[in-house]
């Protein structure tokens, strides 16, 4: 140190120097720097003052280096930076410039702050151990090894913040009384806000802009305003909160600040653009830290905050909407003190860290509504919708996602009634992972809805205040929500149809209040499913007095599976009447409303029972009998180091480079970890596969678009997202994208589902959605294609098919919307607070076609405006939907369906009939359908919005119900289907079932506008027989109790699990079989019977929903009939294969296995009959087709129990019979490829079959081919176990890895690949060696039948805990084995 004379307080092993600077220009004064001494760390006791002279020498000797200005400049300060001998520090956005004198410059806070969060610095080695915030000058390579967030230490000073620190006393005494006026007005307008809601009450108005035909289906009433925050007010209040802040600090001088934080988000490399945003320095993502956020708690970060919402040119208070620059703003844990409202942009994700969720604290001082808002109002007068100006149209307020925050506003005043979320929204929004706390007894709500068309939210916990969620939209899903010590849970004002599901309220004074902000009905309908209600002091649900007469504007309610502890009425009116009891404990079902049971003609109006015997599918539910649910997973627990960027592996997302050879081998590339699809717009010109174990993650809804002739030929529909292939079983994960297309492409299919889970949710997408035209880019807006009422515009047909589920597939699908534009998305200016939103017309002919048997999902999800249909269930099984929401499109009937795709009808299965003969009401010729479910069966729907606005883009058919004849279409379908809460709007019939119609105003909720009709419970009739035909599979673990016992909700239908400690034989009867003069005789070992099925039991009782349980006597279940024998395969003379059973009748088994039975010839029959109990849950219950029944075999039944002519299992020694040859490879593979069945199913123990054969001789090749002759099987018996099916998925995945048909595989080579699955931490390593000399032909089968001896003929115990093994021959090493994943 240079002059320690003057500082002799100094000691260079105990003391920190904080130096503060200021520019202060003194012309000609030859001071290089005055030195102020203070006595204090405060700075506010002054010592004396030192001046340093301009000079190129020291007198004081020593080491003196040359900083003059000639040999120091920036380019030399960025060399240091890079060499790490220098550091760049960003500034806080409070830390304004100092005040400005003529003989001063202003100039920030250069050092920013360096303060420990956890201790002071004490010492030189702490101030040297410190690493501060650096911005590197050259970015510097990312390890791919999981990294810390840096930690921010920031502080002006170490014990008063930098607005308190430049404020004088009358600067602070003018702040309060700035903030003190304005949270007095804040209070009355809020007040008269929440009063007085601008719900949409949907009058109609001309015109042929976007915003006036939306406007006629939403406009809502003109709002009262809300206070305007200036920036003086906004500056005021940060100021004062500050003050208070600091002075609830206890210590203010080791304050807590922004952590570091482990999340992946806040790490990962930033490689994304907006590449039809012009704007190539554009931040997708936005870390609050880096624009002055300190996340202290006593910092004032709202302007940092709202500076990180609004970098750039964004869609915010003059612009009615825009996806070209969509933004993270993000969040590092921390405490963040906010003491404004933050109006939100469009497209704009508000993303906590998702381990240690931030903080946004609203301040004591606090002015404004929400914390955060994405309803604001300009003032600026009469916008076109006739509503007050507001920077989006409520209906339009699209793209939007908040997730892993706190919101604390409990330090706000009760007077000004704070919200933590003033959240409008539309299709395409999120809420994620929130905890939303307000004081308890006071007038604070966590969310505030006012008006809108969402939506999903899920997995938020309110705390306190007068209500959880108060307000109306048109339709919304909200899932996995926690309401505890709200006065009131939820409040809705206003709605047509909303899904709660998951639901929990504690210690509240109301759970749901369905009644309007004037205390009127006219609520449309609530669906309340899987849900818990405890310690309730008034109702679980108050609504409105019934009234059942059509339009009088009663509230439809489903209450579904709901847990009632400590509450005293379940359902009670406004006047104090009590619908239905808390007392029970447990609803199973209860309906109230219109109600149609298998007939268009026999309405009844519930007011409050269970409706039918509709029973839930076993596969649609998790282990505690509930509809299954999965959050959208956001893979916290994993590092950077787990993720690949698609623009690391040559993948452009430029929006005009052709992606899709690039596109297609990342896909494989980053096969074991997540592939993250930087922000962008990639275009495919043909098809992309997605292979099963692919994790996808976009940023900020990266598009993937379609483009080129390969998709525009709609008699030729091709794909461009193929998710799996047929026969693939696995896992996919998909999240934040856009499906999408570029100019004309009539025959794109967007996404193409192929994939059947390995396990429920396993294979699935979030916040995923499809935007066809309407936007920058697409060439399909009104540029292109403008709104036209005649005619039809050829080169505006954009696709075939938005999304398509095969049979073959199965998934989880939540908050997904398939969007056919009808105007233009993209407000180029961003500067007309008028929001004009011009209309264009293109055609989709296709919405979301269905065809999935296996258990399948959709949560929140949307289908609107294309030309056949929105959703088409087609032989559809198993499936819950809710909330299904449709418009139809606004151009029809001009022209009228199926144009312009009338020559490719037919081209799908399920496409709908427009043979259009006259007089047909139910033709579907003149627009398209909302919904058509056909020939299916066992589908719940838990709500549907069904809207018809528009009849050639005018509205004056709303009131009338005749934009257009119908809407659901209901035909040939099974058992279990079942609708509720189906509300409709626009149409004459709201339902044709099998050629009857359902009329709207025999339906009609409200007489005005817009007229919805709602029905409660709409049970589709089945043609095949009874209503409801669902059976519980009762869990075989019964058969290990004492007493054998279940529970079922009557009326109930029971498959009892089979007997298997009895054994008996049957003998196979012989088949002869000839050809001309060749006879041969066909032999099969007696068949052993080793597990006995029995027949379906079914019990009933009168409980109508309500507990009352008289439990049935205990039974002995009956042994099942066999209704014929297994098949057998043999060979004719000319080598091909038949399929052949015996034509005898199959024995009849014992009558009875009670205890005055006959004994089995082996074992022992059930020691006790079973024990049936009556209650509301099903339990121990699996799957349909858990265990062996022949109902689940697929015809042919064959011998062996398999499907495929094999005989499945070796002899239990493990021998081969002695008839089989070594060249017998068919016969070989079926005795060594399979464990022996296992007894909870039916087996058989086999012989030879007799059989005469010719073979002709294989050429040889000029490389040798693996002999089967000497395949030796090697299990590993050993190490990591996994189940079954994983390892099948990865059988399968690595054999379509090794090639396709006529591909060739040469020697001396070795393949080796490892599949994850995203519920396991284990792999699935598979390997392929060919030896010197050999090669192999691609044949998927073979290589199945290798791979599969490792998984089905090692660990024969049971069907899953496989430890894998190889089979070796002479060419050939085939290996699959589970690991760790390392």
């Amino acid at each position: 140190m240079m002059r320690p004379a003057d500082f002799p307080f100094f000691d260079n092993q105990n003391s920190v120097v904080f130096f503060r600077f200021l520019t202060i220009n003194v012309p000609n004064s030859g001071i290089t720097a005055y030195v102020y001494r203070y006595d204090d760390p405060e700075a506010t006791q002054f010592l004396d003052q030192k001046e340093v002279k301009q000079a190129r020498k020291r007198s004081e000797g020593g080491n003196v280096t040359d900083h003059s200005a000639a040999n120091f400049d920036i380019d030399k300060f960025r060399a240091m930076v890079m060499a790490a001998n220098g550091t760049e520090l960003t500034v806080p956005a409070n830390d304004d410039p100092a005040p400005k004198s003529e003989n001063t410059m202003g100039m920030s806070n250069i050092l920013g702050r360096l303060w420990d969060a956890e201790e002071t610095l004490e010492t030189v080695d702490d101030v040297l151990d410190y690493q501060p915030r650096v911005k590197s000058v050259v970015e510097e390579p990312r390890r791919r090894e999981a990294v810390l967030q840096p930690v921010f230490r920031r502080t002006s000073d170490p014990s008063i913040t930098p607005l308190l620190k430049r404020a004088s006393p009358e600067a602070l005494e003018q702040a309060r009384k700035i903030v003190k006026d304005a949270i007095t007005e804040s209070s009355k307008l809020n007040k008269a806000r929440l009063a007085n809601p601008p719900r949409n009450v949907y009058t109609r108005e001309p015109g042929n802009t976007q915003a006036n035909a939306r406007a006629s289906v939403a406009n809502a009433t003109v709002p009262l305003p809300l206070l305007k925050i200036t920036d003086e007010i906004a500056e005021a209040a940060a100021l004062v909160a500050e003050v208070d802040a600091v002075g609830k600090a206890r210590n203010i001088t080791r304050r807590a600040v922004a952590a570091s934080g482990t999340f992946w988000m806040g790490t990962i490399d930033r490689k994304g653009t907006v590449p039809w945003g012009d704007d190539p320095e554009y931040k997708i993502f936005r870390n609050v830290l880096d624009y002055g956020a300190v996340g202290d708690g006593v910092t004032d970060d709202t302007k940092a905050i709202k500076m990180a919402m609004t970098d750039g040119k964004r869609c915010g208070v003059r612009c009615n909407g825009s996806t070209t620059k969509n933004a993270i703003v993000y969040f590092p844990p921390g405490t963040y003190l906010i003491s404004s409202t933050i109006p939100m942009p469009f497209g704009t994700q508000v993303i906590g860290d998702a381990n240690d969720r931030p903080k946004l604290l609203a301040s004591s001082s606090f002015v404004g509504l929400g914390v955060l808002s994405t309803d604001e109002y300009t003032g600026g007068g009469v916008g076109p919708d006739g509503g007050d100006q507001e920077y989006y149209v409520n209906t339009a307020n699209f793209y939007r996602q908040i997730r892993n925050l706190v919101i604390d506003i409990t330090q706000t005043q009760d007077a000004q009634m704070v919200t933590c979320l003033h959240y409008q929204v539309a299709q395409a929004t999120s809420v994620q992972n929130l905890e939303l706390v307000a004081a308890a007894g006071s007038s604070q709500t966590g969310i505030y809805a006012e008006n809108g068309s969402g939506g999903q939210i899920s997995d938020i916990v309110f705390r306190g205040g007068a209500t959880g969620i108060y307000g109306g939209t048109q339709q919304f899903t909200a899932q996995r929500l926690t309401f505890d010590g709200c006065a009131t849970g939820v409040q809705t004002i206003w709605d047509w149809g909303w899904v709660w599901k998951s639901i929990t309220m504690t210690n509240v004074g109301v759970g749901f209040k369905i009644v309007s902000d004037t205390g009127s009905g006219n609520i449309g309908s609530v669906s309340i499913i899987d849900s818990s209600f405890s310690n309730v002091g008034t109702a679980a649900v108050v609504i409105s007095p019934l009234n059942p007469t059509p339009g009088s504007g009663s509230t439809g309610v489903i209450l579904e599976k709901i847990s009632l502890s400590g509450v005293a009425a379940a359902v009670q009116d406004t006047t104090g009447k009590t619908l239905l009891s808390g007392s029970s404990g447990m609803i199973d079902q209860w309906a109230l409303g219109p109600v149609y049971e298998g007939s268009t003609t026999a309405r009844t109006f519930s007011q409050g029972a269970k409706i039918g015997n509709y029973r839930r599918h076993s596969t649609l539910l998790d282990e505690n009998g509930r509809y299954f649910e999965r959050p959208k997973p956001q893979y916290q627990s994993y590092g950077v180091g787990d993720f690949i960027h698609i623009k690391d592996l040559g993948v452009t997302g430029d929006g005009s480079t052709d992606d899709t050879a690039t596109f297609q081998a990342a896909l494989y590339t980053a096969l074991g970890k997540i592939l993250f699809i930087d922000a962008g717009s990639y275009i495919l010109t043909s098809t992309v596969v997605i292979p099963p174990g692919s994790r996808i993650v976009g940023e900020t809804w990266s598009q993937i678009a379609a483009s080129g002739p390969y998709f525009q030929d709609a008699s030729n529909p091709k794909v461009m997202l193929q998710v799996g292939s047929p026969g693939d079983v696995g896992g996919v994960e998909m999240q934040d994208l856009i499906f999408t297309t570029v100019g004309p492409t009539a025959g794109a299919i967007l996404v193409e589902w192929n994939i059947k889970a390995d396990s429920p949710g396993s294979a699935g997408l979030w916040d995923c959605h499809a935007r066809i035209g309407g936007a920058t880019g697409t060439k399909l807006t009104p540029a292109e294609c403008p709104a036209v009422t005649s005619g039809i515009d050829q080169g505006c047909s954009a696709a075939s098919m938005m999304m398509h589920l095969t049979s073959s597939g199965s998934g989880y699908f939540e908050n997904m919307w398939l969007w056919g534009s009808d105007h233009i998305i993209d407000d180029v200016n961003l500067n007309d607070a008028n929001n004009t939103l011009d209309q264009n017309t293109i055609y989709v002919a296709r919405g979301f076609l269905v065809e999935s048997v296996e258990a399948t999902w959709l949560y929140g999800t949307a289908s609107e405006h294309a030309v056949f249909y929105q959703y088409n269930f087609h032989k559809a099984e198993n499936i819950f939907a809710g909330l299904l929401q449709t418009e139809s499109a606004y151009f029809q009937p001009s022209p009228a369906p199926p144009a312009p795709f009338a020559d490719v009808v037919g081209k799908f299965a399920g496409d709908p009939d427009y043979s259009c003969a006259a007089g047909d009401e139910f033709n579907g010729c003149d627009e398209s359908w909302a919904v058509m479910v056909q020939q299916s069966q066992n589908i719940i729907v838990a709500s549907a919005g069904l809207y018809s606005w528009f009849s050639s883009y005018s509205q004056s058919c709303i009131d009338g119900h005749t934009c257009q004849k119908a809407l659901l279409y209901l035909k040939s379908n099974g058992a279990n289907v079942r609708f509720q809460n189906l509300v409709t709007i626009g149409a004459k019939y709201m339902a044709v079932m099998d050629g009857k119609g359902i009329t709207a105003l025999a339906n009609l909720n409200v007489n005005m506008h817009p007229s919805w009709s709602q029905i409660s419970i709409l049970d589709v009739h089945s043609s095949t027989g009874a209503q409801f035909d669902e059976v519980i599979w009762i869990d075989p673990k019964i058969w290990d109790m004492d007493q054998p016992a279940f529970t079922c909700s009557p009326p109930c239908k029971v498959k009892i699990p089979p007997w298997t400690s009895a054994t008996s034989t049957v003998n196979y009867p012989l088949l002869t079989v000839s050809d001309g003069t060749w006879t041969s005789t066909i032999t099969k070992a007696p068949m052993t019977i080793s597990a006995w099925v029995f027949e379906v039991v079914t019990f009933t009782d009168s409980s109508n929903g309500i507990a009352k349980r008289a439990n049935p006597p205990a039974f002995w279940p009956v042994p099942a009939k066999t209704s014929s024998w297994p098949a057998v395969v043999y060979n004719g003379p000319d080598g091909n294969p038949t399929t052949l059973a015996p034509t005898v009748p199959f024995p009849t088994p014992p009558p009875s296995i009670s205890t005055g039975a006959p004994p089995p010839p082996i074992g022992s029959w059930p020691k006790r009959a079973i024990q049936p109990n009556f209650g509301f849950q099903d339990l121990p219950q699996v799957p349909q087709c858990y265990y062996y029944d022949l109902g689940c075999i697929q015809p042919p039944w064959m011998y062996g129990g398999g499907t495929d002519g094999g005989i499945n299992g070796p002899f239990p020694d493990g021998s081969l019979p002695d008839d089989i040859d070594d060249d017998d490879a068919e016969n070989r593979w079926a005795y060594t490829t399979a464990c022996p069945a296992p007894s909870s199913s039916s087996s058989t123990t086999t012989t030879k079959t007799t059989r005469t054969t010719t073979r002709s001789p294989i050429p040889e090749p000029s490389l040798r081919v693996g002999d089967p002759s000497q395949d030796v099987r090697h299990c590993y018996d050993g190490g990591v176990t996994d189940i079954h099916i994983r390892l099948d998925n990865a059988a399968n995945s690595f054999c379509n890895y090794l090639g396709r048909p006529g591909i060739v595989l040469l020697d001396s080579q070795v393949l080796n690949m490892e599949y994850a699955f995203s519920q396991s931490t284990n792999v699935i390593k598979t390997r392929l060696e060919i030896a010197e000399g050999c090669q192999w032909t691609w044949n998927y089968d073979e290589c199945r039948r290798y791979l599969g001896v490792g998984v089905d003929s090692c660990n024969c115990s049971g069907v899953d805990g496989k430890q894998g093994g190889y089979v070796t021959n002479d060419c050939y090493t085939w290996g699959i084995d589970p690991d760790y994943r390392w």
